[in-house]
């Protein structure tokens, strides 16, 4: 499915195949070279992002974003490992549980649980929309420098399974209210 969906894909902000081949176990990727780490060292060295550079990050992302949905792909974005290249541009990576777009795969739910969207999370008919859930919640650990979705009785990111981080994310939901 990866390869399928890079084969389709080339962008200046998206970590881009060329070539792929396969041998009896694996399959291999040929891709862009990016040395500039990714997302998470850069927020373990440094702590978090000022407002300037978080707004030229999310861009970066947020022109991936909108390239890949023209493309009718959800990149369902669900981690931190997005990596620089050499000029301190941002490019996605990690196309594994992305998927082209499709009324049959709109229920499915896969991914880091932290990145999901309430919907996705729930099993509930989803779209476009969710990446940019997603988007939200790196624009968070960009800015802060820590996740936004812990367990209070564990004191973890990841809790003991995905149910119960799912319900940490949904009682942490906001509604708005009319006055």
């Amino acid at each position: 499915n990866e390869r399928k969906i890079l084969e389709k894909l080339r962008h200046d902000f998206i970590a881009n195949m060329h070539y792929a081949f396969n041998d009896r176990d694996n399959l291999y990727l040929v891709m862009d070279l990016l040395s500039g780490g990714d997302l998470r060292y850069h927020i373990g060295r440094i702590g978090k992002f000022n407002e300037d550079q978080t707004k030229f990050l999310i861009a970066c992302i947020i022109v991936a974003i909108e390239y890949i949905h023209k493309m009718k792909v959800f990149t369902e974005i669900s981690n931190l490992e997005s990596i620089f290249d050499e000029n301190g541009y941002l490019k996605l990576t990690d196309f594994g549980i992305a998927r082209l777009d499709s009324p049959s795969q709109s229920l499915d739910a896969s991914g880091t649980p932290g990145y999901m969207a309430p919907e996705v999370l729930c099993k509930q008919v989803h779209s476009y929309p969710v990446d940019f859930y997603a988007l939200g919640i790196i624009c968070y650990e960009l800015i802060m420098g820590k996740v936004t979705f812990y367990l209070n009785f564990l004191e973890t990111y990841h809790g003991n399974n995905r149910n119960e981080i799912r319900d940490a994310i949904l009682s942490k939901q906001h509604s708005i209210k009319k006055s």
